[in-house]
């Protein structure tokens, strides 16, 4: 699934169409699992009682939208151009 439902609010920039999440639920808290092209790249979450679904969701989207935006605006590694 996308990041979020059709017409959510959100406060952070939308993701490219090749990200997505899924939510899962353990007791109180939700965990997102963002992933790119399908490979997990982090996990974030929230623990609060009371919440739906859809609000979790809502909120995890927008932390997911954060963590990406940040994630693209890294600069390239220097690591990565060792042979």
């Amino acid at each position: 699934m996308k990041l979020d439902r059709e017409g959510a609010p959100h406060t952070e920039p939308l993701a490219p169409e090749d990200w997505n999440m899924d939510i899962a639920q353990e007791g109180s808290q939700f965990i997102a699992l963002v992933q790119h092209e399908s490979e997990l790249k982090c996990r974030l979450s929230i623990a609060a009682g009371g919440l739906d679904d859809a609000t979790a969701r809502t909120a995890l989207a927008d932390k997911a939208r954060h963590w990406i935006h940040e994630y693209l605006s890294r600069p390239a590694s220097a690591f990565g151009s060792l042979e």
